[in-house]
């Protein structure tokens, strides 16, 4: 519980600043040059795949992290990211030739150093989490964060505009890595019997392959707008997914840190998980409907607000990349599942038909020369994998496939109910006017799930875990004489 909490708190500090960020670099780089930007965040991650190994997922979820089992990761780590940095360097040219943008060969150029210094940081705070230093964890990114993203604005300030830009993450690892290593060297795991790279690359290749399919999935309909459309479409679908996307990275990244080393733990001990995977699917589920229907609703508010005028393509797109987001969260959510409870053929189920549904999507988009249809292919792509996620639970015994989708139904009504308020009341109004009256308008609704809350599905897992009293919990804990009736229903 308290390990959520931090991770949570942490994820939100780190939204925050990149919030900060985002509205200062819109208005101090075109969209032009951002888009430029955005194609390099696509083109460089790729080879980030290669580079982690998924060795940041080993760690999290191995059922003993000992001394020898860091060290060899880290080792791993290293090499590999000096591999990719290398290989980057030498074909960075092919990447401006291909989207007809020569300033992508020097922005890919200089985003590629993060590669010295981003692998071995993701181990390294992996282990602190498994180790249950969640807080020190939450530290070292928080504070790389906010240097990272201070050091490109204060270069951009300089002059050195749209490549200032690149830096921010590779000065964001390399303070995360050192707060990381001060941190294992004065507290450093249990002995253990030795470890060698090749006992790691098994259990990450697999990973690796997974979440590359996974990146190449996400990154097709940005590709799609920045090859067919141009670097102007590609920055605007940029800027509005990357709104909701840092929404959806500190959801999934609190869930992902606090639920995987319990089941992790579960199953090493040889206990059944499935009340586990009900509640955290109930929990996506819930941030999922309700907390993107939210920002469906205020969110081109926002994004008006944070990018200021010449950006109204992004914010058109607000609202389609929220559901966007949501599927993708549920689908994120799953592969979490099913990565623990080792399932690689439901994982590859998952993934191939997350494709399939996607690049069908974005073939009608591209006939139809389409921005928006873009992003409906991405929303439809995640929908159709989690289904197929459903139904592998399903038959496998792990969860009723009807139960959640009236999980999922609950969830959806209310966050649907949320965001029709906010986007009525938002609507017609100016940039500062629509924000306020748009939270306004969700007050309402806000009561009605209150006074319902027990019809919500979330709230009773919420109950269950101790992150909200019931009234009979509240009974149960008041004195005898003045405890009320322990059976009646929560309100």
């Amino acid at each position: 519980m308290i390990s959520l909490r931090w991770n949570i708190a942490g994820s939100l500090v780190v939204v925050l600043l990149q919030l900060g960020y985002t509205a200062y670099t819109a208005r101090a780089v075109d969209a032009h040059a951002y888009g430029v930007y955005a194609i390099t965040l696509t083109v460089v991650p790729f080879f980030g795949y290669f580079a982690n190994a998924g060795l940041s997922a080993c760690v999290l979820r191995s059922e003993r992290l000992t001394l020898p089992f860091l060290r060899a990761a880290r080792r791993l780590a290293m090499v590999s990211g000096a591999v990719c940095f290398l290989l980057v360097e030498a074909v960075a040219p092919v990447f401006g030739s291909f989207f007809h943008m020569p300033d992508l060969t020097v922005m890919t150029r200089l985003l590629a150093c993060v590669f010295l210094v981003q692998p071995s940081a993701n181990v390294t705070v992996a282990a602190m989490r498994r180790a249950g230093a969640a807080p020190m964890a939450v530290l070292a990114e928080a504070l790389g964060q906010a240097v990272g993203v201070a050091t490109a604005a204060g270069i951009l300030v300089c002059g050195w505009n749209p490549f200032g830009l690149a830096l921010a993450q590779p000065v964001a690892a390399a303070v995360a890595l050192s707060v990381g290593t001060a941190w294992v060297a004065r507290r450093p795991p249990p002995p253990g019997p030795p470890v060698t790279a090749r006992d790691l690359l098994a259990p990450s290749g697999f990973m690796t392959s997974h979440s590359l399919g996974q990146f190449i999935t996400n990154n097709i309909p940005l590709w799609v707008s920045g090859r067919l459309l141009g670097p102007g479409s590609a920055g605007s679908y940029s800027r509005a997914s990357l709104f909701t996307g840092l929404l959806l990275t500190f959801l999934y990244q609190g869930i992902n840190w606090a639920v995987t080393p319990l089941l992790a733990e579960r199953r090493a001990e040889g206990l059944r998980f499935g009340q586990d995977v009900q509640r955290t699917l109930c929990a996506a589920s819930a941030v999922a409907f309700i907390g993107f229907g939210v920002t469906a609703g205020i969110g081109p508010a926002v994004l008006r607000l944070l990018l200021g005028p010449g950006w109204e393509p992004a914010v058109a797109l607000v609202p389609v990349l929220s559901a966007a987001a949501a599927m993708t969260l549920l689908c994120y959510c799953g592969g979490l599942i099913d990565q623990v409870r080792n399932a690689p053929r439901a994982l590859l189920g998952t993934l191939s038909a997350t494709v399939v549904a996607t690049m069908a999507g974005v073939a009608a988009a591209a006939f139809a020369q389409a921005l928006v249809l873009v992003a409906v292919a991405a929303a439809v792509g995640q929908g159709v994998g989690h289904l197929v996620q459903l139904a592998a639970w399903h038959r496998s015994g792990l969860m009723r496939a009807g139960a959640a989708l009236r999980m999922h139904g609950a969830h959806l009504a209310v966050g649907a109910a949320l965001g029709g308020a906010a986007a009525l009341g938002s609507a017609d109004r100016s940039v500062a006017a629509a924000l306020g009256c748009g939270l306004v308008a969700i007050l309402p609704v806000v009561l009605v799930c209150v006074l319902l809350r027990g019809w919500i599905p979330v709230f009773a897992v919420a109950v269950a875990m101790g992150l909200l009293r019931s009234r009979r919990s509240l009974a149960s804990s008041l004195p005898s004489s003045a405890a009320t009736d322990p059976s009646d229903p929560p309100r």
